[in-house]
């Protein structure tokens, strides 16, 4: 039993040098600037430019579907390139970078409902296929499992639809109607629920969900996004 103890000790110990060696040889590094940092994200200068809870004030034709609208970052610079390496380039080391910026996010689950379902924007089945993984599940589920609360794909799309960069706010619109459903089965009668997306530019995508969640009978739609960018 002691030998045991001891042995475990010693691996314990060696792990620890050999994490403290990587670290001297190999620091990590900010996302954005790529200057050293003391542990894994962004340096305190790219933090205070890039990450910082936002609460959309005006919503527009959002506010029609949905309660309340935060962004958490500024998708520019190293937040938008570990997002294209991860979507682009399946480089699911990003995952540890991308997942820092969610503590701008506690504010936001403080404001919510306690009971609450958290529902991921899908990606087009194909797109999925090809991908593998759907990113904003990849990095928002840990982060909701470690505050209790369920993530559930319960929406779906319907169809394949146009890229929507280059589309103005009411292309948008028309190009995502009816390309969203829930899941067969799915109840969310009288419940609150958090959307949430990686990316959120003119919000008609959050917009389309929302108003699917709503006609399925929710009782009130939240959304959240990583990152966003304004047109």
């Amino acid at each position: 039993m002691q030998i045991e103890l001891l042995s475990g000790l010693f691996v314990m110990e060696g792990m620890q040098l050999l994490s403290a060696l990587l670290d001297f040889l190999f620091p990590p590094r900010c996302p954005s600037c790529h200057a050293c940092v003391e542990r894994q994200g962004f340096c305190p200068a790219c933090a205070r430019q890039l990450i910082g809870m936002r609460r959309m004030m005006e919503m527009g034709a959002m506010a029609e579907h949905l309660t309340g609208v935060w962004v958490l970052a500024h998708y520019r610079a190293g937040v938008r390139d570990l997002l294209r390496a991860l979507k682009y380039r399946r480089k699911m080391t990003a995952l540890d970078d991308l997942r820092t910026i969610l503590a701008a996010g506690e504010e936001v689950l403080e404001e919510l409902p306690p009971s609450l379902l958290a529902v991921p924007v899908p990606l087009a089945p194909q797109r999925q296929k090809e991908r593998g993984f759907n990113q904003t599940e990849e990095i928002f589920a840990p982060w909701f499992a470690a505050h209790g609360i369920p993530f559930e794909p319960i929406l779906v799309r319907t169809r394949e639809t146009m890229p929507l960069y280059e589309m103005t706010r009411t292309e948008r619109r028309q190009e995502l109607r009816s390309a969203f459903a829930l899941v067969h089965g799915a109840d969310v009668q009288g419940k609150d629920l958090l959307l949430v997306d990686d990316i959120m530019t003119t919000g008609a995508t959050l917009t389309e969900c929302a108003h699917v969640l709503r006609h399925g009978g929710a009782r009130r739609v939240y959304a959240i996004a990583l990152a966003g960018e304004h047109r």
